[in-house]
């Protein structure tokens, strides 16, 4: 068997999946990570942006501390998840990206360093016709 297909998640497809609102393409790689047929990668400043939104009241939920606690102790306990940071090769790829905006650039560096799409529909990240994302 080959290596495990790999998609990385970034905040807009993290917070649409929590609040059941992906889009058919995105929703159906979803579903295969939790069949565990890939896995997902969720960079540690998406889990800081998740945060930061929850506690701005920017989610629908009544007790943003809460979802937060939920949401930390499912990625632990998950098996198909994997929180990632930036190692070197990241770092590299991180250099080498035309992305203006500081949170997009690190999140495709690790795509980048790791070679898998990313699940998002921003549009900065989707002009770069160096990252691969996925969303409709």
């Amino acid at each position: 068997m080959g290596v495990m297909r790999e998609y990385l998640v970034d905040t807009i497809g993290l917070v649409s999946y929590l609040q059941n609102d992906l889009p058919a393409n995105a929703d159906k790689i979803f579903k295969l990570a939790e069949q565990n047929k890939c896995r997902l990668l969720i960079p540690e400043i998406v889990i800081g942006e998740f945060i930061y939104i929850s506690l701005k009241g920017r989610l629908k939920t009544s007790n943003p501390k809460s979802l937060i606690m939920e949401v930390l102790i499912s990625m632990d306990s998950s098996k198909y998840i994997d929180i990632v940071g930036m190692d070197y090769t990241a770092w590299e790829e991180f250099l080498a990206l035309d992305i203006p905006e500081l949170h997009d650039r690190m999140i495709c560096a690790i795509a980048k360093s790791k070679d898998a799409q990313v699940i998002t529909n921003d549009e900065e990240v989707g002009k770069n016709k160096t990252i691969r994302t996925i969303w409709d």
